[in-house]
């Protein structure tokens, strides 16, 4: 197989393939190093060119990626929703058996006939068999007097997680459709990346440290870590991570642990100088970087960690997006 010459091949398409939120961090370093370039010497013309012709597509790349983003977010939330209901499904079949067995005693024909497998369907098996168990129960039940205020309940607990599973689906497919007009956009905006390449080594030949300041080279050419996992003891200050963030960027914070846990971004290491935001033990938090109202995220560069607890240790999980 003929190998590519190298400066035919596309870095910037083949670095964000697959990874949107290094397309985006690079797409707004080139439009805004550009800009900064243009305000500086507003009469070139090559800055010109690679000001207009840029920035439209780090626009709508920006718009899209937002909107993935925030599609990202929402059907992990709407899984949870339906898992959560699913949770609480065998205590809820618990009580409506108890009110059952007021009407059919255990081991009778007829009840019997309403739990076959006793209540094995609404405990295990997958999403849609448990869902089914609960329409299935409902039938069997029918047009029977008797039985009716539980049917009536039945069909609340049914219809609840009927809801749940659309939103569920509904969300899956929306962040598809959302990722494959994101993946447009990346494309359309890293072939340009590439094109001003290419005219700033037509204008800078023979300097190429000129070059390099209009990319974000560090990015492009290293493999960038997205997730971090550590021990926090009862109340250690552990600064985690130093990283140069943009508003629009989220984080995840998880206590996997018993202890709450305080996040800062801080200008130096194991600071506080910034809004806290905060996860109880257990659970999880995702949130834009700006909600810690730094104004210079240049020197707000160390994320902190804080564990509040006086006495109990915790874990942590934190994902960049």
């Amino acid at each position: 197989m003929k190998k590519i010459w190298l400066y035919l091949s596309n870095q910037f398409l083949i670095a964000t393939r697959r990874n949107f939120r290094k397309a985006y961090k690079l797409s707004r370093e080139h439009d805004s190093r550009v800009k900064n370039a243009l305000d500086n010497n507003p009469a070139d013309e090559d800055y010109q060119i690679i000001y207009n012709r840029y920035h439209p597509l780090h626009e709508d790349l920006s718009v899209h990626y937002s909107n993935w983003a925030s599609k990202g977010g929402m059907q992990k939330g709407d899984t949870l929703n339906l898992k959560q209901l699913l949770k609480l499904l065998p205590a809820k079949m618990h009580r409506i058996d108890v009110r059952i067995q007021i009407v059919h005693e255990p081991e009778t024909q007829a009840y019997e006939k309403l739990f076959p497998q006793m209540h094995k369907p609404f405990y295990s098996g997958t999403q849609d068999s448990r869902i089914l168990a609960v329409k299935t129960l409902i039938t069997t039940i029918g047009d029977e007097v008797a039985l009716a205020a539980v049917k009536a309940d039945l069909i609340i607990i049914y219809n609840a997680l009927e809801s749940a599973k659309k939103v569920q689906t509904g969300a899956k497919k929306e962040k598809k459709t959302s990722s494959s007009t994101l993946e447009d956009s990346r494309v359309a905006a890293m072939t340009c990346m590439y094109q001003d390449l290419g005219l700033l080594i037509n204008k800078f030949p023979s300097k190429p440290n000129m070059i390099e300041p209009f990319f974000d080279v560090e990015t492009l050419t290293n493999p960038e870590q997205t997730i971090w996992k550590g021990q926090l003891d009862a109340k250690e200050v552990l600064p985690v991570l130093v990283h140069t963030f943009a508003a629009g960027d989220i984080i995840r914070l998880k206590s996997t642990g018993k202890g709450d846990i305080d996040a800062y971004l801080a200008s130096t290491p194991g600071g506080t100088d910034s809004v806290k935001l905060s996860t109880t033990a257990k659970h999880e938090i995702r949130f834009d970087v700006a909600q810690f109202r730094v104004s210079n995220y240049k020197e707000n560069r160390y994320l902190t960690l804080i564990n509040a607890s006086a006495n109990e240790d915790t874990r942590f999980i934190i994902e960049l997006y």
